[in-house]
């Protein structure tokens, strides 16, 4: 037997279920929109000043030695840097002219030389050049030789001894001596080059406060060590007067000018 309400019956539970779902979606989701969200925190967006009022921060540029001293290259041949890094050619020779204690220096420096020797010399101070230009030739001699002393009755091979022999004298082509820019003064009456007492000596305290009006620079002091890896409070420098007089305001060494160039 058939019931004709059946359609009718279903019909009507239809309608109830679709009111019963729309009755569970929230009104602001409607057709997609979306309601504000209600909040009691402030809009960031209208907190923000104004563009013109943004503080704006620019890093500050480092100094640069070529801008202060302009007139300045490191391609002058009185900047010229010699280390372990920068090593000079077996070939490199400079013109020399004979000075004092028979020892050579570079003719384009040598008035200046002789000038600060005879200013400390009126300053009441002996003054002796112990060591000047060197050329590579003379420069192995004595590194070869300080090697072949580390090594003697010993079982160092070649090799380790002349590693040891880097620690107190310069390889071949990396000592300034061969530029003909430098030079070891001594007072007279010194004849041992013993660094930690030579430090104390009026000579080269006094040269060390007067060497860059001449455009000499002390070359390896002691605080600088760490970089140059010698301290030699006799060597002194030629870089010509206007490096060397902001060399040793600022407490550079050379390699500390030239990375800052």
């Amino acid at each position: 037997m058939k019931i004709k309400g059946q359609p009718l019956l279903f019909l009507v539970m239809m309608v109830l279920l679709l009111v019963v779902i729309s009755s569970r979606i929230d009104p602001g989701q409607a057709g997609g929109r979306k309601e504000p969200r209600v909040t009691d925190d402030p809009d960031p967006i209208a907190t923000l000043p104004e563009e013109s009022e943004m503080p704006v921060f620019e890093p500050e540029a480092p100094v640069r030695i070529r801008e202060l001293l302009p007139g300045l290259s490191l391609n002058d041949w009185n900047l010229k840097l010699v280390n372990n890094t920068y090593v000079l050619p077996k070939t490199f020779a400079p013109n020399v002219t004979k000075i004092r204690d028979e020892q050579y220096f570079d003719t384009r420096a040598v008035d200046a030389l002789e000038s600060m020797i005879t200013a400390a010399e009126d300053a009441g101070y002996s003054v002796c050049v112990r060591a000047a230009y060197r050329p590579f030739s003379t420069q192995a001699y004595i590194f070869n030789g300080r090697a072949s002393q580390i090594q003697w009755g010993t079982t160092m091979t070649l090799m380790e001894a002349e590693m040891e022999a880097r620690k107190v004298v310069a390889y071949p082509g990396t000592s300034e001596h061969q530029l003909g820019l430098c030079a070891d003064l001594m007072d007279s009456a010194s004849t041992a080059m013993s660094a930690d007492t030579a430090e104390s000596l009026p000579l080269l305290q006094w040269l060390r406060s007067n060497c860059a009006e001449y455009g000499f620079i002390l070359r390896y002091p002691k605080e600088k060590k760490e970089i140059t890896g010698w301290y030699e409070p006799w060597h002194f420098r030629y870089v010509g007067k206007e490096a060397a007089e902001y060399i040793m305001e600022n407490n550079l060494c050379l390699e500390e000018f030239v990375e800052q160039f």
